[in-house]
């Protein structure tokens, strides 16, 4: 399917598409939900106008597709059993015009180049259980926050909405930041936690296998065995930073994790160091 491609965009042309995104994208949100919320139990078909319930109904999906798309396959032919209302062609030209390429422009980011799965840029401790378009958001984002960090002087965050807590256990452990996690769904909770402890057990076992390396590091300073560092990636990952805390840099005690601290014992973890603390409005209801 032909579309965009917005490198070829001057600024004001990438302006023009914003505002021309903006005003299309509310009107047709009840579609856009259909992809992500249940399709039967919200009734999304009956918020469709009747008159495209009409032309749509008894179509199968591949059909459907074909027609919005304009994307036979080979042999096909593209044939409509009856007019489709205006409105239903408006739609479908509205989003070709402002659809984006699905052509790659480049290889991809450069951490991706080794391993399309695997960022080089972020410690494979916050890689797993990750997909590779959340690990890059993971380490840009986490960049961004600890670089305001920096420049405040707050290393206090709140995360409104946290998930799972894969961005939130980056910047607790992995940039020394105290980080409190707010999650309405507390089966959500309950899986972040269980991957804190999870991160938690993996980095013993590292410390149990090389303690030496590890101690000779963290005496010196230095960059802990599970750093990933790279280009564009804080000081604070190399070893030189002097500010904030976490497994890549010893400093002082930060942040709480549920009202329990880690076990006494652990050396896996610079003294003070402290998972994320989470919470839920459900939880304390």
């Amino acid at each position: 399917m032909p579309g965009l491609a917005a490198r070829n965009l001057s600024l004001g042309g990438r302006k023009q598409l914003a505002v021309d995104l903006t005003r299309v994208l509310p009107l047709y949100g009840f579609i856009l939900d259909a992809y992500i919320i249940e399709f039967f139990t919200d009734c999304l078909w009956e918020k469709l106008p009747s008159s495209w319930q009409e032309v749509l109904d008894g179509l199968t999906p591949p059909q459907i597709s074909t027609m919005l798309l304009e994307m036979p396959s080979a042999g096909e032919e593209i044939r409509y059993r009856s007019v489709w209302p205006l409105t239903l062609l408006a739609l479908k030209a509205t989003a070709r015009a402002l659809a984006f390429t699905r052509t790659p422009e480049c290889l991809g980011p450069s951490e991706f180049q080794e391993n399309p799965s695997q960022s080089s840029r972020l410690a494979a401790q916050f890689r797993k259980h990750v997909k590779p378009k959340k690990q890059h958001e993971i380490r840009r984002l986490g960049e961004l926050v600890k670089k305001l960090s920096d420049l405040t002087g707050c290393n206090q965050v709140v995360d409104v909405g946290s998930g799972q807590g894969h961005l939130t256990r980056f910047l607790a452990l992995g940039l020394g930041l105290s980080v409190t996690g707010i999650e309405m769904d507390r089966r959500l909770v309950e899986r972040a936690q269980h991957l804190d402890q999870e991160l938690l057990s993996t980095l013993k076992k590292e410390e149990r296998r090389k303690p030496r390396v590890y101690s000779a590091r963290a005496a010196a300073g230095g960059t802990r065995p599970w750093a990933a560092p790279g280009p564009g990636f804080p000081a604070l990952l190399h070893g030189t930073g002097t500010s904030g805390s976490g497994i890549l840099q010893p400093s002082a005690a930060v942040g709480t994790i549920s009202g329990d601290t880690n076990p006494p014992g652990s050396a896996a973890f610079p003294p003070g160091t402290r998972l994320p603390r989470r919470t839920s409005p459900c939880l304390q209801a």
